[in-house]
């Protein structure tokens, strides 16, 4: 997915709180992890993904942040970690309508994670630049980007709700790992577009009271629940307002309808039946199950509660089993996390997508918040 929930879009560093009366977070210890065999197994798939100066191929739009988030929290690759930087500064610089918006966001995400994990602020005048002309954009957009479908793919293909949800967790991130002068202006932005995507597309749904994937859809749709879910957790630890963290936990429970199996655990996409041509409108992508795993992984972050992270642990272990074969663009053949699973099973060539790179990266990502939620290294 070209979004980045929901990820989730989601630093590694502990906010700190001059009230000693406030929860710290995370508010407990997970147990270690259990998908060290996932990691390595990806950390090696890695290094055979397409990468042209700075790029990722094949990756739908996500690697500029989960890719370079994940090589500089692990110190991974140098001459790749040291291009995807440069890209996602490049990205960052030009114009917001030139080209998909999505990508451009997820640079900024990739830059914040680079700021946050090495200390150096020497980017943060970009960074201060693109947000400001994003968020003025948003602005006159009447925070909820409803308009633009014609530019964006992720618009048209996972609505607006989670795309505008996407640039509040861009400021939201902000406001955690980056701090300042500007932190309260943020903060201030991040409410108001929450507010209004509540406005624009939260109510009764078919089957739960939840996020519209847009204005008007009645169906459940997994992408802007998870999005809002992670957006709600991360204002609930900015805040501490409770009222950010009932929501989030209402949102565990609102998607329980698409959920197709509980050990290991698979939630439907119904964004993508047509896209894969389901024909009995089982399909579960990479994408969504990485972004639905993150928002657990937050939800144990503010709360403590071992069932989020268990069942965080049941979708990673759904992912594990979507590894299979895939040919890339230059035609050589090799195995990974496949796109999508689809009636029973696993991506093939006839549905489209087969293979996305980016997804990959998000689930070493997903592993790796996982891991530092147990005092492992990322």
């Amino acid at each position: 997915m070209r979004l980045a929930v929901v990820a989730l879009l989601v630093g590694v560093v502990v906010a700190c709180s001059d009230d000693p009366a406030e929860p710290e977070i995370p508010v407990a210890v997970a147990p270690p992890s259990r998908h060290d065999a996932l990691r390595d197994g990806l950390t090696d798939d890695a290094r055979a993904f397409g990468f042209d100066h700075g790029d990722w191929t094949e990756d739908l739009g996500d690697a500029p942040f989960y890719g370079l988030a994940s090589y500089v929290r692990r110190d991974l690759d140098a001459t790749r970690r040291d291009e995807a930087l440069e890209r996602a500064r490049t990205l960052m610089r030009g114009e917001l309508l030139d080209g998909d918006l999505q990508d451009k966001v997820m640079a900024a995400l990739g830059l914040i994670e680079h700021i946050d994990a090495t200390g150096d602020r020497s980017d943060l005048p970009l960074l201060d630049d693109f947000i400001d002309r994003l968020d003025s954009l948003t602005h006159t957009l009447g925070d909820y980007l409803e308009a633009g479908a014609d530019r964006s793919w992720a618009i048209r293909t996972y609505g607006p709700t989670a795309v505008t949800a996407l640039v509040a967790l861009l400021e939201a991130q902000y406001v955690l790992f980056i701090g300042g002068e500007r932190k309260d202006e943020r903060l201030d932005r991040v409410k108001t577009i929450e507010a209004k995507i509540t406005a624009r597309a939260f109510g009764d749904l078919a089957g739960a009271r939840a996020y519209a994937i847009a204005p008007g859809n009645a169906e459940l749709e997994l992408y802007p629940n998870v999005s809002m879910a992670c957006l709600e957790a991360r204002l609930f630890r900015i805040t501490k307002d409770e009222t950010y963290r009932l929501q989030a936990r209402a949102l565990y429970a609102a998607i329980q309808p698409l959920k197709k199996s509980d050990a290991p655990a698979r939630y439907a996409s119904p964004y993508a039946i047509e896209l894969t041509g389901s024909k009995t409108g089982d399909v579960s992508t990479l994408s969504s199950q990485n972004y639905l795993a993150l928002s657990f992984l937050l939800l144990f972050e503010i709360t403590g509660e071992q069932r989020f992270v268990d069942e965080a642990d049941r979708v990673l272990d759904a992912i594990e089993k979507m590894r299979g074969p895939y040919c890339r663009q230059d035609s050589s053949c090799t195995t990974g996390l496949l796109h999508h699973v689809v009636d029973g099973r696993l991506a093939q060539p006839g549905d489209g997508t087969v293979f996305c790179s980016g997804c990959n990266l998000q689930t070493l990502y997903v592993i790796g918040y996982r891991r530092h939620l147990a005092g492992e290294g990322f």
